[in-house]
């Protein structure tokens, strides 16, 4: 298309951190470090952005971070899109469905095996569409109330009482992950078809090495098989105290792990939890135990559409929605 728009791959520069500024994107709440955080790793391979310049001024961009995925018994790579953005003067163009189809041929090229997501219901049409990813449809939202107070309130009453009581375990609250991450991980993931890695080395980046790394609660509970690991963290959106089950993954220990959380949780102020669990995930059965229910998608807070499109032989695995296992600690925004 001749429209004097140039389109490229690019890395985190001045340019982009201002045009993240000028487009209002709500990454920009994190600052420099928090882009630089965002997207740093795996640049060295295949730089995270696509750009598209007119007269040098960026006027769009798809942005994407890079990470280490299984696929099956291997382990590969892929990105996920999470930034979009074109200017007004720009609309009209199809620049999006250019920027995001560049990207990911820039990313086949350079052996990338995936690309994924979670479209909202502005964007789902046209990655489920022109782009070519298969649509598995919205996140498995899990919701656990933690006081009254959420739903008396919602009725205009005033008033609440905890929903989650007991005693809670002497659980470690971790400063760093290690060899028993290590561990844990390569045992629970043993029957996952597809998942970004969380091994020690990529949860230590995403969560100690967050600018926000003080905002997370990190607990594990249990010995040898039998250990659990569950992430947390509280915010307040949609107008409710929100706990968010951020990583819930381990042993025989992990039920008792999560109920012991949603005790402290709620003692804190919570007054619901919020997680994402497949019916076929490994950590289902602790969430149902411990009292999460599936959340209809009419009470949902927002529309969080979740899909993969493969890009080499060894990414078909990602275009097969039972073989995914994702939570929390794939949404960039908690």
């Amino acid at each position: 298309m001749n429209d004097d728009i140039q389109i490229g791959i690019e890395g985190i520069s001045p340019d982009l951190l201002a045009a993240y500024r000028e487009f209002g994107l709500d990454r920009t709440s994190q600052g420099a470090e928090g882009i630089e955080w965002t997207f740093g790793a795996g640049a060295a391979a295949c730089l995270p952005f696509c750009v598209a310049r007119k007269d040098e001024r960026i006027i769009g961009l798809s942005a994407n971070i890079a990470a280490r995925m299984k696929l099956g018994a291997e382990e590969g790579t892929a990105f996920q899109a999470v930034d979009s953005f074109v200017s007004e003067e720009a609309r009209g163009k199809r620049l999006f469905s250019r920027l995001a189809t560049r990207f990911a041929d820039a990313a086949g090229e350079a052996g990338v095996d995936a690309t994924w997501g979670f479209p909202n219901a502005n964007a789902a049409p046209a990655w489920f569409g022109g782009l070519g990813w298969q649509n598995f449809g919205q996140v498995p939202f899990l919701v656990r109330p933690l006081n009254a107070s959420y739903f008396l309130g919602r009725l205009g009453l005033p008033g609440g009482f905890r929903l989650a009581r007991g005693k809670t375990i002497p659980s470690v609250a971790l400063q760093a992950f290690g060899q028993e991450t290590d561990e844990l991980w390569a045992r629970f993931s043993q029957a996952i078809g597809c998942t970004i890695v969380r091994d020690a080395e990529a949860l230590n980046r995403r969560i100690f090495g967050a600018p926000h790394r003080d905002a997370y609660r990190v607990s594990m509970y249990g010995e040898g098989d039998d250990r659990a690991l569950v992430i947390t963290r509280m915010q307040d959106k949609h107008g409710a105290r929100i706990a968010y089950v951020v990583e819930a993954m381990g042993g025989r220990a992990l039920g008792p792990l999560l109920q012991s959380e949603m005790i402290h949780l709620a003692r804190e102020g919570a007054q619901i939890a919020l997680a994402w669990s497949f019916p076929w995930s490994p950590n289902n059965r602790a969430f149902r135990k411990t009292g999460f229910l599936s959340l209809p998608e009419r009470f949902r807070p927002v529309e969080i559409n979740f899909g993969a499109r493969a890009l080499t032989p060894r990414g078909q695995a990602a275009e097969v929605r039972e073989n995914w296992y994702i939570s929390y600690l794939d949404s960039d925004g908690i």
